[in-house]
């Protein structure tokens, strides 16, 4: 099972490499549909008519999408309607989401580490900061490969 979430966490990752180009891509100020709507010539009383609206509605459309409130089946259908296609992912910050996976894996392997090195310091214990180190990537290696849910619990 584990090696199936591997090859699920790959292929996914990359398919959403291909979009990274695109999520640096800032939108015009009005918007994808009046900036494009504009950029075509197009009024909005002529995409309010192939919307099946009133250029109000349309006006109210790109408000929406302005404010962030827009619904992605309002942008498919403006879309369509300008004969475009809407283009949706969600892109990791991180390179990957293998990187992102692994990122967060190191943190909480860092955090069992460290909390086991304190109780060891308690005890008379405490071990090197190189073995340290070896231990929060041996960790970190375990935890990735595990594809353990455990990582998502930290804030």
């Amino acid at each position: 099972m584990r090696d199936l979430n591997q090859l699920v966490l790959s292929r996914l990752s990359k398919k959403l490499n291909s979009f990274k180009k695109i999520a640096s891509i800032v939108p015009p100020t009005e918007g994808w549909i009046g900036g494009i709507r504009s950029a075509i010539n197009m009024s909005r009383k002529q995409l309010a008519k192939k919307l099946g609206v009133t250029s109000e509605a349309v006006r109210q459309l790109e408000k929406r999408e302005e404010t962030g409130s827009i619904t992605l089946r309002s942008l498919r259908e403006a879309a369509n309607a300008m004969d475009l296609q809407l283009v949706y992912a969600l892109v990791p910050k991180e390179a990957t989401l293998e990187k992102q996976v692994e990122i967060q894996a190191k943190r909480l392997a860092t955090k069992i580490v460290l909390r086991t090195n304190q109780q060891m310091k308690l005890e008379d214990q405490e071990v090197t900061d190189k073995r340290l180190k070896e231990a929060i990537e041996d960790a970190t290696a375990e935890l990735v490969r595990k594809l353990d849910k455990k990582i998502w619990d930290l804030k």
